[in-house]
């Protein structure tokens, strides 16, 4: 089909813009009709030739059909401004200085420049949206009488996510799954819930660092489940208490006083010559603009009645891909997940959804995530250098990569991921234990040993699937028979190893 670019597409292309990709890329057909193509998480529109442009070379032009088809990207329409002449910009408002659009336009050029217009303010126009709320998740606007535009972006021009709202995410909203959970663990005793809470906050802390690839010691695993559980405590999330967070989860030797002073990034040994580069940082030197523009996102966001997940999603992948310390961001990262949800009621009192568990089981899905940004970035990043000893310097202005970044596909899978946990990891361990008590019970009956020699006994045949092996046989459990031995085993079997219902 022969066709033509039109909106951001078209002014990428014509003024050669070095930006993330949009979403989406728009395009009017010379004949025939539209049609909408969906490729993984990227979209292509084609419009019939009715919707062309009258001067397809005139740039602003393009630019209002983007902002009216296409959505708002803070990036590129910065870009854009950066590379049009100023006295452009304020005649095509003064030609329409009443238009929904134009007032867009002048509105977005005072906010992303920071300088002001020579025009005069709006007198006695009704007020639009900045973000449609039909297609975006929004904020409670902040009201510019300048412009006559409500701002109800998710942050600023510091820092400012976007979330879509697309078919998927809405049903997730809908499925209510907060409430879903509370329903779930109100069909259990209160006493068995505390115990698999407390089972579940370890498991929680152990997967983080295991994402890592860490094993941590007893006491740094003692700090990050009391982190957890006073999680809904901490009052404001300030720069002061992310760096507290930040010694208590790492290894003493490499607190950070302040944000990180030096260019990191991930990387992949493939030869003593040869790195290959997985994602790449924000400069330090733009680290505490990033992160004052994050938190204050965090805290326009919080006084919003906005879906806690979708919160969750902009701020704990917002924060990993800036990537403000030396070690620790991808367990603060995931530690914030649990934060903003405790925060916001999202998840029920005294239990924690084990969704580092569930990244930790399908890394390719979590990676998949993470590379929905840093692939795209790794495509605008090419002027580094890389010494022989990993020292890395990015010789390109980078800021703006990481200050608007759509977290639509993170939000769907942080869903994804609470959904999994809800369902199958904390009714899954609720149901073993009461299982395990009833195992239990049952070698109660048979042999009257002491409860911690149960314990041993329930541990050492379910770790080696199924058998007592006959060293720890020997070592541990002497005094009973063989054929106590074969009936307790098979007792355990039954019960906490095959499908065995609860009665």
């Amino acid at each position: 089909m022969n066709k033509t670019p039109v909106g951001y597409k078209a002014i990428i292309d014509k003024l050669e813009l070095h930006t993330l990709p949009h979403y989406r890329d728009s395009y009017i057909a010379l004949q025939g009709r539209g049609k909408t193509i969906i490729d993984n998480h990227h979209e292509i529109h084609i419009y019939p030739k009715s919707y062309a442009l009258k001067n397809e070379n005139d740039l602003l032009e393009q630019l209002e059909f983007a902002i009216k088809y296409d959505g708002i990207n803070l990036e590129i329409i910065r870009a854009f401004f950066e590379k049009t002449e100023r006295s452009n910009i304020v005649k095509y408002i003064q030609n329409q200085p009443t238009g929904i659009y134009s007032r867009k336009i002048w509105y977005l050029y005072e906010f992303l420049m920071k300088e002001q217009l020579p025009l005069k303010d709006s007198q006695r126009i009704k007020y639009v949206d900045l973000l449609d709320p039909k297609f975006y998740f929004t904020c409670s606007a902040i009201k510019s009488s300048r412009h006559a535009i409500n701002d109800n972006l998710l942050g600023n021009n510091k820092f400012c996510p976007f979330i879509r709202r697309t078919e998927a995410l809405e049903q997730y909203i809908n499925s209510n799954l907060d409430n879903k959970a509370r329903e779930l663990l109100a069909k259990y005793d209160p006493h068995l819930i505390a115990r698999a809470c407390n089972y579940l906050y370890t498991k929680e802390t152990m997967s983080s660092y295991q994402i890592e690839k860490e094993q941590p010691d007893k006491n740094r695993v003692a700090r990050f489940v009391n982190l957890l559980q006073q999680a809904s405590t901490i009052e404001f999330l300030t720069k002061e208490k992310l760096i507290e967070l930040q010694n208590v989860i790492v290894d003493p030797r490499f607190k950070d006083m302040d944000y990180r002073l030096s260019q990191n990034y991930v990387g992949e040994n493939i030869n003593p010559y040869f790195q290959k580069i997985h994602f790449i940082s924000p400069k330090p030197k733009d680290i505490s603009d990033l992160m004052n523009g994050l938190l204050d996102s965090l805290d326009r966001m919080l006084s919003t009645d906005i879906n806690p997940v979708i919160i969750a999603a902009a701020i704990s992948f917002g924060f990993v891909f800036i990537h403000p310390f030396e070690d620790g961001n991808g367990r603060i990262h995931r530690f914030l997940i649990h934060y903003i949800l405790s925060k916001k009621d999202f998840t029920p009192k005294n239990i924690i959804f084990p969704i580092s568990s569930i990244m930790l089981q399908n890394m390719h899905d979590y990676d998949s995530t993470l590379e929905s940004f840093s692939k795209p970035l790794l495509s605008m990043l090419t002027q580094y250098d890389l010494t022989e000893d990993g020292i890395m310097t990015v010789k390109q202005d980078s800021k703006s990569y990481y200050q608007y970044v759509d977290f639509t596909v993170m939000a769907r899978y942080l869903f994804a991921c609470i959904e999994e946990a809800i369902y199958n990891y904390i009714e899954r361990e609720i149901i073993f234990l009461m299982k395990y008590d009833k195992a239990k019970k049952i070698i109660q009956e048979i042999v009257d040993m002491p409860d911690n020699q149960i314990d041993l006994l329930i541990k050492l045949v379910f770790q080696n699937n199924g058998n007592l092996s006959s060293n720890k046989r020997n070592r541990y459990f002497s005094l009973l028979t063989d054929e106590e031995i074969a009936h307790l085993s098979k007792v355990i079997n039954d019960i906490l190893i095959t499908n065995d219902t609860i009665d």
